[in-house]
């Protein structure tokens, strides 16, 4: 399934009037499977100026610097379309036959590198300087399946750091940034059990916690019951 992600999202996905101009005609898998065509994204008329093209099959985003950043969607729905970074930064969750994720566009870059793949919305440090997002399904249907953590330089976002050795849970996400260098996350323990004779409800389910600490190195630290930063190593006994 991450093999066919990624072809669908670096071959499917192209960049460019010329990638799309050869999709075969005919409904997408998507379409198929929906048994209904794709709808045009909706944009709202306050992200609508940071688009120079808004279709059934392409975006086309424009980019700081004069730039056009098309990206053909032929094959997943995009929505709730959000910015992010006084305007630098345009994310959409999207989904597809089998697959979805979130995307973050870095209109200060150009092309496919423009693209960054969070699986979940990302959530950014209070100083603007880092983003990180989590996002792991154990299917192999999301668009990072991991834990992330990008710093956000003049010419572009730069991933730091990335793992996908987390520890066993379910219902990853992330909680916030106490602090400009740390990031809380946290995760239901997959041995969890709810007591006896009531169902498994993941929202009121206890939260194994854990942060990361933007530094020399960048670790996932675990905090075990209580919430992160002023952590201990998860590595550690």
């Amino acid at each position: 399934m991450r093999r066919r992600l990624s072809l669908v999202l670096l071959a499917g996905a192209l960049f460019g009037t010329a990638g799309l101009a050869q999709e075969p005609a005919g409904p997408s898998e998507l379409e198929e499977a929906l048994g209904r065509p794709r709808r045009v994204p909706a944009i709202s008329a306050e992200l609508r100026a940071m688009f120079r093209e808004v279709g059934r099959d392409r975006l086309v985003v424009r980019g700081l610097n004069g730039n056009d950043i098309a990206i053909n969607i032929r094959e997943y729905e995009p929505e709730d379309f959000r910015r992010f970074g006084d305007g630098r930064f345009v994310g959409f969750s999207f989904s597809g036959y089998e697959f979805y994720g979130y995307s973050l566009v870095d209109r200060a870059m150009a092309g496919e590198a423009a693209m960054i793949e969070t699986g979940e919305m990302p959530a950014f440090s209070p100083d603007g300087r880092h983003f990180a997002a989590v996002q792991f399904s154990g299917s192999g249907w999301g668009n990072l399946e991991g834990l992330g953590l990008w710093e956000i330089r003049p010419d572009g976002a730069v991933q730091l750091f990335f793992t996908d050795a987390l520890p066993e849970g379910e219902d990853w996400r992330i909680d916030g940034w106490p602090r400009e260098d740390c990031v809380r996350l946290s995760a239901v323990a997959a041995t969890w059990r709810p007591p006896e004779g009531q169902e498994r409800d993941l929202p009121t389910a206890p939260r194994t916690h854990f942060g990361v600490e933007v530094g020399e190195p960048i670790q996932l630290l675990a905090s075990h019951d209580q919430p992160a930063c002023g952590v201990v190593d998860a590595t550690q006994p």
